[in-house]
C-alpha cells in the first residue's frame, strides 16, 4: 500500500532536500527495482528507487534513494556537499562559520529507527499550530507539500516510462 517507495518513505528525504536547497526541480529520472525475496511480495510496487533530480539552477543536482526491501535497521543517510559547506549525516563543515576547521558534529538525535517515539512530530506539529495561530507562513506548508508530491509523481511516471520527466508536465 502506498503507491511507490519514494511516496511511502523516500518522501521525507526528498522533502528535506528540497527545503535545504530551496531549489526548484526541472526534471527527474527514476530507476526502480524489487527484491525477489518472499517477505517483500505483499508490496504492490517496486520497493527500491533511485531518483535523479535536475534543478532549474544548473549548479545543483540531487539524488534520493528509497530502499524498503532490505534487511537492516531504518537509517536516514544524508550527504549534501557544496561550495560553502557540507553535511554528512551527523557531521557538518562550513566556510562561513568562523573558527570551524574540519568536521563538527551535530548535537541532534537522528530519526534512525522505525520507532517514532523520538521523532520530532510533536514539536513539528506544535510549530505548525503556532504559525497558524500567529497567521505566519511556516516551511511545512501546503505549497511545499504540493511541490514534494509533484516531484514524486514525476519520478513515478519516469519509473514507469523509462524516460526523464519534466516537472512542467505536472502543472499546479
Amino acid at each position: 500500500m502506498g503507491g511507490s517507495s519514494l511516496l511511502t518513505t523516500g518522501c521525507h528525504a526528498l522533502d528535506l532536500l528540497l527545503w535545504l536547497t530551496g531549489g526548484e526541480i526541472e526534471e527527474v529520472f527514476s530507476y526502480v527495482n524489487r527484491n525477489p525475496h518472499e517477505i517483500y511480495k505483499p508490496y504492490e510496487y517496486k520497493s527500491t528507487s533511485v531518483t535523479l533530480l535536475k534543478f532549474k539552477n544548473s549548479c545543483i543536482i540531487g539524488k534520493v534513494a528509497s530502499v524498503i526491501d532490505c534487511m537492516q535497521p531504518y537509517v536516514l543517510n544524508l550527504n549534501m556537499i557544496g561550495s560553502h559547506g557540507s553535511i554528512k549525516t551527523t557531521r557538518f563543515t562550513a566556510k562561513k562559520i568562523e573558527g570551524l576547521n574540519g568536521w563538527s558534529t551535530l548535537d541532534a538525535q537522528l530519526v534512525d529507527s522505525g520507532g517514532v517515539a523520538h521523532h520530532p512530530y510533536r514539536e513539528q506539529f506544535a510549530y505548525f499550530a503556532e504559525c497558524l495561530d500567529a497567521g505566519k507562513e511556516c516551511h511545512n506548508n501546503l505549497k511545499n507539500a504540493f511541490e514534494t508530491h509533484r516531484v514524486i509523481f514525476a519520478a513515478d511516471k519516469s519509473a514507469v516510462t523509462g524516460r526523464p520527466v519534466q516537472l512542467s508536465e505536472f502543472t499546479p
